[in-house]
């Protein structure tokens, strides 16, 4: 079977304080498997079988993407992504010099 990628996600581990990046149906399968907290839920089922149709065909990375990332917020173990710092409504300057006019 052929693995495929799709955008990271970070989730805690059991060891506290250590998180892990899945980047790939495989690995997603992997942590479920070997590393997952609690017991089954209707989402980890859900996500189960979402990354058993993509390496199917059936279904596309992101799609099972997103059900993986749902399980793992019911099991509280998703770790936002950081995005962009917020605006400090200040213009920055990226020329020292100043402009020059042309004839």
């Amino acid at each position: 079977m052929e693995d495929k990628p799709f955008k990271e996600v970070t989730v805690m581990t059991r060891q506290i304080g250590k998180m892990k990046v899945i980047t790939s149906i495989t690995q997603a399968a992997e942590f479920i498997v070997k590393e997952w907290p609690g017991s089954d839920s209707e989402k980890l089922e859900i996500a189960k079988h979402a990354l058993v149709k993509c390496y199917d065909g059936e279904m596309s990375p992101g799609v099972a993407r997103m059900a993986f990332i749902e399980a793992a917020k019911e099991a509280d173990i998703y770790i936002e992504a950081a995005g962009r710092p917020p605006s400090t409504g200040k213009v920055e300057k990226w020329r020292k010099g100043k402009l020059r006019r042309r004839a």
